[in-house]
């Protein structure tokens, strides 16, 4: 395993879904390229279909940091090496994704002190699922900055291809600035909780 730059912030983009052909690999890029060129930050898109997640078949529950199948060690592993995560989700039925959900519920201490913002979509440009994700990543320490980028499948997308509007596009610049910021000041609270961990 490759080890990350400490003198970077490492983001993880996170896919919203794992329906076949759906329209979120072309925002995955899109926000992978935003990020493209700076010397502050390394991006890497961490698919959740990649691990082979069943539905959650954890015994313990995942606060307790004691999994015991081999994909939730190593989605959790996977997960631990990031600062800060980039959500990107559609809008399903009011919400995010159950896939997104199921793959969430596995893990829990590895998104502690740390930061994350949303990407989000649907006809309704997404904002129902951004919310509903908020409440959840809450749950596990996790903050989340204010700005997100929202789009619409009626002005953002034609023939089937993302093509992001100026106005919708914006966002993402201003939310990337308080993701960055936030991680680094996060780093030195994950280091405080650990030192008092070892003290304890």
């Amino acid at each position: 395993m490759n080890k990350l730059r400490t003198d970077m912030l490492n983001i993880a983009i996170i896919p919203g879904t794992s329906r076949p052909q759906a329209l979120n690999p072309q925002i995955v890029s899109w926000a992978k390229d935003q990020l493209a060129g700076r010397e502050d930050v390394r991006a890497e898109v961490v698919d959740f279909a990649d691990f082979d997640l069943p539905l959650l078949d954890e015994v313990i529950p995942a606060g307790a940091n004691m999994y015991q199948s081999d994909h939730t060690k190593a989605w959790g592993a996977k997960l631990a090496e990031f600062d800060a995560f980039i959500f990107v989700t559609p809008e399903y039925n009011h919400s995010i994704s159950g896939s997104l959900k199921n793959a969430l519920d596995f893990v829990a201490t590895e998104f502690n002190h740390k930061v994350a913002g949303i990407v989000n979509y649907g006809a309704d440009k997404g904002v129902r699922a951004a919310e509903h994700l908020r409440h959840i990543l809450a749950n596990y320490k996790l903050a989340v900055v204010r700005d997100q980028a929202s789009f619409s499948l009626f002005t953002d997308v034609a023939d089937g291809t993302f093509a992001p509007t100026d106005v919708s596009a914006a966002p993402f610049a201003s939310m990337l600035t308080d993701l960055v910021s936030w991680g680094e000041a996060l780093k030195s609270v994950r280091e405080d909780s650990a030192s008092e961990e070892q003290a304890a």
